[in-house]
């Protein structure tokens, strides 16, 4: 790219470099002739030497204060970074302890904590991409934008184990709060929302738009980490009925019909929901290529490290010089 100047009206003060060229009074011999001397050749080539390198160090110091740069760079790099928000279920029931069978065992781990577990575990799997972390329950509660910061998404996750969860569910309201954090972001790779919850929703004509439209225009993958309660939640690995009204089971119908990539897993224990992650950490390895803006990039410290080593020759080229006959 062209090199470009913070302060390029310095650049006038360019033939100022000129004066180390002119001769000078101080310089010449208290002598009438010097005809009779043999010629100096190696005083004559640091005498030029010692001009080229003030020259240098002159022009290179004007050059720095004008502040050249490069603009408006761009760089192709290869990564498997990807743009993944945790859309998670802070309702009442993902405080209930997680079991396959009616009887929950009072030593059993909450929903809630397996999810925040397995969570964890996947955000620090995963330390090239960019997190988001969102709650939803009766409305929806962003804690954490897109974020290189993992350790402040490992925070927030960890945060959902202290207090309550609220009293109802409004996944589609928590649905279209997640897609709306990818609007306007500049596309470098894979994305991806990766929904934890144990219930499912009656979604109405505006709110199944509302998704299909957004996750489309974004291109947002969507993950349905769905955590069943025993036998008391339906199974939604085998193909439900047409008539099933569970709204588990009418949410997995929806989903199946978007034109966006969508995959249900289904989890009943800690290690399905650790095996879950899993795969959804497997799924988003594969290389991405990305255009990369860069920032400008300052050019001044060469011009300096220039003027460095012509003033460096200088002192050289002066403790060699002879200043007396005497």
């Amino acid at each position: 790219m062209p090199i470009d100047f913070l302060r390029p009206w310095l650049l006038l003060m360019l033939p100022l470099a000129l004066l180390p060229l002119l001769p000078r009074p101080g310089e010449a011999f208290a002598f009438s002739s010097v005809n009779w001397l043999p010629a100096d050749t190696v005083g004559a080539t640091v005498e030029h030497l010692r001009r080229a390198c003030a020259v240098l160090a002159m022009l290179a110091i004007i050059i720095g204060l004008a502040g050249p740069g490069r603009s408006h760079l761009h760089v192709l790099r290869t990564s498997t970074a990807a743009d993944i928000l945790i859309l998670m279920d802070r309702s009442a029931s993902m405080d209930s302890v997680m079991s396959k069978t009616p009887v929950s065992e009072p030593s059993g781990q909450s929903k809630n904590a397996v999810a925040r577990h397995s969570l964890e575990r996947f955000v620090a799997e995963r330390p090239d991409d960019r997190f988001a972390f969102l709650m939803f329950g009766i409305s929806p509660v962003l804690a954490v934008p897109f974020t290189s910061n993992h350790e402040i998404i490992t925070q927030a996750i960890s945060g959902t184990g202290i207090g309550r969860g609220m009293p109802d569910t409004k996944l589609d309201r928590g649905l279209i709060a997640a897609i709306k954090q990818f609007d306007g972001r500049q596309y470098a790779g894979r994305r991806a929302i990766v929904l934890v919850s144990d219930g499912g929703a009656h979604l109405d004509a505006a709110a199944r738009a509302a998704i299909s439209e957004g996750l489309a225009r974004n291109q947002i993958a969507l993950y349905f980490v769905y955590l069943r309660s025993g036998v008391y939640s339906p199974d939604l690995t085998k193909m439900a009925p047409a008539d099933d009204a569970s709204a588990e089971a009418e949410l997995h119908r929806y989903f199946q019909t978007l034109g966006s990539p969508y995959r249900l897993y289904q989890a009943e224990d800690a290690g399905a929901m650790a095996a879950a992650m899993s795969e959804i950490n497997k799924q988003h390895n594969a290389v991405v290529s990305f255009d990369e803006r860069l920032p400008r990039q300052d050019e001044s410290a060469l011009c300096y490290a220039a003027a460095l080593l012509g003033c460096a020759a200088l002192l050289a080229l002066r403790a060699v010089q002879v200043r007396s006959w005497s």
